[in-house]
């Protein structure tokens, strides 16, 4: 066996086309889930190295080491699973759904979801902790508004990354620029002209969403009878809230994301105990399999029977196959050979800017991490701006136009797999509006064309 053979581009093509049509049938039969047509990429992957005489411990060796990078989120996101169904339990969700029934009007709830999960994810620097504490508790207004759940997940979600896209304690915002070799003040101060233009716009339209789904024959639902079946099975008060504070305050500080969420689950666990009069094994068992709620109105049951580590698994394995496959193709060549082939139509700035974010996008589909995207598309870009004289600020920009910004847009990422799980809403119905992911690198492919913001150095 070869150690070093690479699959050529057509070998590369066929092995695509091949994991996606696995991915797809078990989408289109709605059976599994995509989990299985991933975990069906690895054996086909196996059975190509047979075919091809590859050393396939080497290549399966890639898909570990892409693995170890993402296991952070994937503890992550089981504690979100938990601290989801210990706050449902302790009665904070509860609460700030009565808060925001009795002081949010309806029409402005997309544009307040926006606004408030981009100030949030701003601050803290986390997207993961804007959608899982902010985002969660807008879907659940929203819910019993009767607002469409796609719209509002999509305001969280393009909030979410808004603020972690320019905020400087976001993991992504200073890996960009460090892989460019650009400034981490240039790179946020570029960035706002892309970022910026959009936001506002998404603004517009959310605005205008809101309108339209609160006009005509809307009906909200009698929000009176929602607010007291909650105050008749949890006792509410300041005292719920502790949970959600303690984990702002704890984001604020930079604690640990995973440390931070923990806390805020044993916080809830306490109310639960002495607050709301609950068993401790009762606790325990929601933290596993989610919270069941006694009231049988129908939208309240599909906002509060969710939550608990078990909830999430399924997610931790679609995360596991993707980012698993990613790491072979890397190391099968596949990668190398798609961006190779985009990067040989560069003629100007604009087309640089466009084939960079192409790549960010490719580098995104096949790895499913961010990290990987950015690095591999620096590490591949980097000399072609150099060459063209573009300043490191506007690569490292266009890193996080489509590498940061692609994850919520690919159903098996991480990120969008992340989002799903936890906001409860599928792919297919927030993909529409994710308008400030859409928005962005259009914004990056003009003045790549125009010349606006491009700015040129010597050396």
């Amino acid at each position: 066996m070869t150690e070093d053979k690479k699959l050529n581009m057509p070998q590369s093509i066929i092995l695509l086309l091949m994991i996606i049509g696995s991915v797809a049938v078990c989408i289109r039969l709605k059976t599994g889930g995509p989990m299985i047509g991933l975990f069906f990429s690895w054996i086909i992957i196996y059975l190509f190295c047979l075919v091809l005489k590859m050393d396939y411990a080497k290549i399966i060796g890639g898909a570990y080491d892409a693995v170890r990078v993402v296991v952070p989120t994937l503890i992550l996101l089981m504690a979100i699973g938990v601290m989801i169904g210990t706050w449902l339990q302790s009665g904070t969700i509860a609460t700030i759904i009565v808060g925001g029934l009795q002081l949010i009007n309806p029409t402005w709830l997309l544009p307040l979801t926006l606004i408030f999960c981009a100030v949030l994810s701003l601050v803290t620097g986390t997207s993961y902790g804007s959608v899982g504490s902010a985002g969660v508790a807008m879907m659940a207004i929203g819910n019993a508004m009767g607002i469409n759940p796609g719209m509002v997940a999509g305001a969280v979600i393009c909030g979410a990354m808004f603020g972690d896209k320019l905020s400087p304690l976001s993991d992504t915002t200073n890996l960009a620029p460090a892989v460019a070799g650009s400034k981490l003040g240039d790179h946020v101060k570029s960035m706002l002209w892309t970022t910026l233009p959009a936001f506002i716009v998404s603004l517009v339209i959310f605005t205008v969403l809101g309108i339209q789904q609160t006009s005509g024959g809307y009906a909200a639902g009698d929000l009176s009878t929602y607010i007291e079946a909650l105050k008749g099975e949890f006792n509410l008060g300041i005292v719920t809230l502790l949970p959600a504070i303690l984990l702002i305050i704890l984001l604020l500080l930079k604690v640990n994301a995973v440390a931070a969420l923990g806390l805020s689950s044993f916080a809830a666990g306490l109310v639960s105990f002495f607050y709301q009069g609950i068993g401790l094994a009762s606790i325990i068992k929601v933290a596993y399999n989610g919270y069941s709620t006694s009231i049988e109105v129908g939208i309240l049951q599909t906002i509060l029977n969710r939550g608990g580590m078990s909830s999430m698994l399924q997610y931790v394995a679609i995360i596991s196959f993707a980012v698993g496959m990613g790491g072979m193709l890397d190391k099968l060549g596949v990668l190398d050979n798609i961006l190779q082939a985009i990067v040989g139509h560069i003629k100007s700035d604009g087309s640089m800017i466009v084939a960079t974010l192409l790549v960010g996008y490719v580098t995104s589909i096949v790895s499913c991490s961010q990290p990987m995207a950015h690095v591999l598309t620096g590490r591949l870009m980097a000399p072609i701006f150099k060459e063209r004289k573009v300043a490191p600020e506007i690569l490292s920009r266009s890193l996080e136009d489509a590498g940061t910004l692609a994850g919520p847009m690919i159903p098996w990422h991480g990120y969008c797999v992340y989002m799903s799980g936890t906001l409860g809403v599928a792919w297919a119905a927030f993909f529409p509006y994710l308008f400030l992911l859409y928005l962005t690198p259009l914004f990056s492919i003009f003045y790549g064309f125009t010349g606006i913001s491009i700015k040129h150095v010597e050396d």
